[in-house]
């Protein structure tokens, strides 16, 4: 076993020539088929996956023994400040297993915890899941072949398309379905388990992770906005879904629900625009519009388009716009 283990929040790579290819029997050969086809060279990683980790002493040694194990595919953890012997479990993994272990000083949250892990990854395409043992690793290639196929930039997890097997809280459901009705509204985007951990992106969508304001559990909701924002490719992918066993989510509710309306206001100011239609000296309307959160001052507002019909009576109109 190789284990890279720091106390800062930035730690060196090293890689491991030494790992060994699974046998013909593995569940991960097609995944392993798949990948092949897009390998450039020993040294190059097409697969980075990261799995963020607080107290997760019960789950968290069998979550990594099940992950795949392939010299194009590395394993980040990020330890978020584990309090529990989340750690002294990692290190009773057998020998050929190579980890990449990155430790925050302080506890930062789950959406610091992914940033970290994707400033440590080399891999072509990231692959973010939960280390508490409810994703089933064998969905990987459901999840990264659309991507690699060039079909969506970005994808998600969703136990609706797929399978659960738990009882779906009632207000998880809710919630889920309220949000997924606001992305649908504001984005047009139809989202159904935006709130899965279990995630697939290349690394050209990278800066939608630059900036974050929300680094709780509000981040799988802010990434999604941003994306669509910037227009990038996304899809929802089945994947079969498990009760958590041991412990319990670190998830707060009321802190979720409020950062989550706050997030959609942050982000819906942003797609505004001020539109002004007004008669220029000749005689033609003009259409001039901006983006609010850009510059709200109509002497910078740029000419988009003409109106071809012109009206005989001068006149200015202001009207707040919401891009589809």
């Amino acid at each position: 076993m190789t284990i890279l283990s720091s106390s800062e929040d930035v730690d060196a790579y090293s890689s491991n020539q030494n790992i060994l290819k699974s046998s013909q029997d593995t569940p991960f050969q097609y995944l392993y088929d798949f990948l092949e086809n897009f390998k450039q060279g020993d040294d190059h990683i097409l697969l980075s996956i990261i799995l963020p980790m607080y107290n997760e002493e019960k789950t968290i040694k069998n979550v990594l023994e099940s992950l795949p194990n392939h010299n194009f595919i590395e394993i980040i953890v990020v330890n978020d400040k584990s309090t529990d012997g989340s750690l002294k479990e990692i290190e009773k993994i057998k020998e050929n297993l190579y980890l990449k272990i990155v430790t925050h000083k302080v506890n930062k949250g789950y959406g610091s915890a992914i940033l970290t892990g994707i400033k440590h990854a080399q891999g072509d395409v990231i692959v973010t899941m939960d280390s508490d043992g409810q994703h089933d690793p064998r969905d990987l290639l459901t999840m990264v072949r659309p991507i690699f196929a060039k079909e969506a930039d970005y994808t998600i997890g969703s136990r609706y398309l797929g399978t659960y097997f738990y009882q779906l809280p009632v207000s998880t459901r809710l919630g889920e379905l309220f949000v997924e009705k606001l992305l649908q509204i504001f984005f047009g985007k139809r989202i159904m388990n935006n709130q899965n951990g279990f995630r697939a992106f290349n690394r050209e969508i990278l800066k939608i992770f630059n900036d974050v304001r929300y680094d709780g559990y509000a981040f799988c909701t802010e990434q999604i906005l941003r994306a669509s924002i910037e227009g990038y490719k996304i899809k929802e992918c089945p994947i079969k879904l498990y009760d958590r066993k041991h412990g319990s989510s670190h998830v707060v509710l009321s802190k979720l629900a409020i950062n989550i309306f706050s997030l959609f206001f942050r982000y819906l100011v942003k797609k505004i625009k001020l539109t002004v239609i007004k008669k220029d000296p000749y005689g033609k309307l003009k259409i001039y519009e901006k983006y609010l959160k850009k510059s709200p001052e109509l002497k910078e507002l740029r000419i988009n388009r003409d109106l071809t019909n012109i009206n005989s009576k001068f006149f200015v109109e202001q009207r707040i716009m919401i891009t589809p």
